[in-house]
């Protein structure tokens, strides 16, 4: 909730339920996750979530189901036509210049990570969007098998995103695929480094891939078209969407 935009309307909902102990918080926290974000992705202003987050407010504290509340909040998902707009911006060859990229894939992050090693991110200078197929690519003949094609398709893409930290983001910058890996390892772009390996799981996810040689040590085509389905999966789960079609 803490990236959310509207804080002072998701705040007092949350406030409301623990003042009035809303015997279902921790189901209304999902309810509420769901709706605030897919109007986000949405791309919608407070202007459209103003109105039901009142209503929320008062629904609470008269203790209204969580089913009652859920369904006034799926009639207006399908009002507003909601969820058809947050899955075309989810699956655009563009979420990286959107204000919710960072923040949904750090939901993804909490959710494939194990409990004991759960803590808070922060929205810092520090956390970056790794570009996986970097942004001046034809500066190494290791990216030539990516076309121009490919490129426009993919790179801004949630199939080429991942998380990284300011100084190893930097360091990978716009390196080969195996240079990159070795950034993502702690053993630095020339491997004379002995750091920690990258903190967040979704990246630790590709190296493992590297390792494994399931992409025959290359980042193709095939390995973001695999990452998007992996992203557009955890998706699914975290905003109880279907993104077949997409």
């Amino acid at each position: 909730f803490w990236y959310l935009r509207w804080s002072v309307y998701w705040k007092s909902i949350l406030l409301a339920s623990l003042h009035n102990n809303y015997s279902k918080h921790e189901e209304l926290l999902l309810t509420l996750r769901r709706f605030y974000y897919l109007y986000w992705i949405a791309g919608k202003t407070l202007s459209k979530v103003k109105q039901l987050s009142f209503n929320i407010i008062k629904w609470v504290k008269e203790n209204k189901s969580i089913e009652f509340i859920e369904d006034e909040i799926n009639k207006k998902l399908a009002a507003d036509n909601i969820i058809a707009q947050a899955k075309e911006n989810l699956s655009s060859d563009d979420i990286y210049n959107t204000a919710w990229s960072k923040p949904l894939l750090l939901l993804i992050e909490y959710g494939i990570t194990d409990d004991s090693k759960l803590s808070f991110i922060e929205l810092t200078n520090d956390l970056h969007l790794e570009h996986v197929l970097p942004k001046k690519y034809k500066t190494w003949n290791e990216w030539n098998h990516i076309t121009d094609e490919v490129s426009n398709d993919w790179l801004n893409s949630a199939g080429n995103l991942t998380l990284l930290s300011g100084k190893k983001n930097i360091e990978a910058s716009n390196n080969p695929f195996e240079q990159k890996i070795s950034i993502y390892r702690g053993k630095g772009k020339y491997k004379d480094k002995d750091t920690s390996i990258t903190a967040f799981e979704m990246t630790k996810q590709i190296v493992s891939d590297f390792e494994q040689k399931k992409y025959n040590e290359e980042w193709t085509e095939e390995a973001m078209q695999d990452r998007y389905d992996w992203f557009s999966e955890k998706v699914e789960n975290i905003l109880n969407i279907s993104c077949e079609e997409e």
